[in-house]
């Protein structure tokens, strides 16, 4: 039973009561509750109804990113991938894993140059180490020499 249909059934029992609503102070201040009453019911009632068309809404903007994400990374990539989408075989690039989270970040010459690296994936900050010794930049790790 819905807030209204309360309302109206106390309605109907105030009537049944046959108070005068118009002399009796007790009839008057009921008549005037049940009318509060009843427009709080119809605000509650446009309320759940705007909640499920939000909700329904809602349901096709999720439906929609999830094809988007589908179409821009070809619904196969893993999360466990590289964050560039690199060959191996690309020599300005190499992967170290990250010392904070652990997970393997691509490394540029430029991020080498730079000496630090920032991970996309925890956001933390840390200093490379090594030089590039004619391995084409597949180093062991920030600590290799």
């Amino acid at each position: 039973m819905t807030i209204t249909e309360k309302v109206a059934y106390i309605q109907g029992l105030l009537e049944g009561m046959e108070l005068d609503k118009s002399e009796a102070k007790t009839g008057r201040i009921l008549s005037e509750m049940l009318d509060v009453l009843r427009e709080v019911g119809q605000q509650l009632d446009g309320m759940d109804a705007a909640m499920d068309e939000f909700d329904e809404e809602l349901d096709a903007l999720g439906d929609s990113v999830a094809d988007l994400e589908e179409a821009v990374f070809d619904g196969g990539e893993d999360e466990d991938e590289d964050f560039g989408g690199l060959d191996e075989e690309d020599e300005d690039f190499f992967e170290i894993p990250c010392p904070t989270c652990g997970r393997d970040l691509v490394v540029d010459d430029e991020a080498l140059n730079a000496g630090i690296v920032d991970c996309p994936a925890c956001g933390g900050k840390f200093a490379l180490s090594f030089e590039d010794e004619g391995d084409n930049g597949e180093n062991e790790g920030p600590d290799a020499e």
